[in-house]
């Protein structure tokens, strides 16, 4: 079956897109730049660098902005795009946003296509561990939530600042994963990936009155990795 990925770059759609190439033909990505942090269904931070990962992966990458954050606006958007992808099945890195799986499903259905999600309802340690374990190189690219402080803008999430979020009172297992918008990532490195990418230069954006910023990439490039 031909299938195109939704990808954001963050670690849930970059391991969806990993499951998918497992088990299905991937004939191109599907990057939705948010025009603003305020949407409810597309990451907004550093969008713009998936072009590295469909580069470094030869996939032809299908890239829209939006222009509202208004949902419908945003649905009627995502069926144009899955017509235009001419894939069978459309891949998705939802994992519990029931709101999400929704408006992608109906936006499928719309575009008569298919809508898999291969890490719903999966367990969030065991979401986070598989990506740990399997070495997928991610960074906090925004916070927004108790528990997760400027410190960790730009920084690499290991398996000891994983313990600590866990161990804390104010972070909860769910909100490990990011799904409830604790945070958004960014993947650099991935076991499937031929190249790593490298962020040459950024800038944090951080707001003390409402204690959350955003990490923003400004120059970046793909290193090829040295056969092991």
């Amino acid at each position: 079956m031909k299938v195109s990925c939704l990808i954001s770059g963050g670690k849930d759609s970059v391991f969806a897109l990993w499951c998918a190439l497992h088990q299905f033909e991937v004939i191109s990505l599907i990057n939705i730049q948010a025009r603003t942090s305020d949407s409810f269904l597309f990451h907004f931070p550093n969008t713009q660098y998936v072009s590295l990962i469909a580069e470094m992966l030869s996939l032809p990458l299908l890239t829209v902005k939006t222009t509202s954050s208004n949902v419908n606006e945003e649905t009627s958007m995502l069926k144009q795009i899955f017509i235009d992808s001419e894939a069978e099945a459309i891949i998705t890195g939802g994992i519990r946003s029931e709101f999400q799986r929704y408006k992608f499903n109906y936006a499928a259905l719309q575009a008569n296509v298919k809508c898999f999600n291969p890490l719903w309802r999966l367990s969030p340690r065991t979401l986070m561990d598989e990506l740990l374990t399997n070495h997928f190189h991610i960074i906090l690219v925004s916070v927004s939530a108790m528990g997760f402080g400027k410190h960790l803008l730009g920084k690499k999430l290991t398996p000891e600042k994983l313990n600590v979020l866990r161990a804390s009172n104010e972070v909860s297992e769910l909100a490990t994963t990011g799904e409830g918008g604790e945070y958004e990532s960014f993947v650099l490195d991935a076991p499937f990936f031929p190249s790593r990418i490298i962020v040459d230069k950024a800038k944090v954006h951080w707001n003390e009155f409402r204690e959350e910023g955003y990490f923003e990439i400004i120059k970046a490039y793909l290193e090829l990795k040295r056969p092991r």
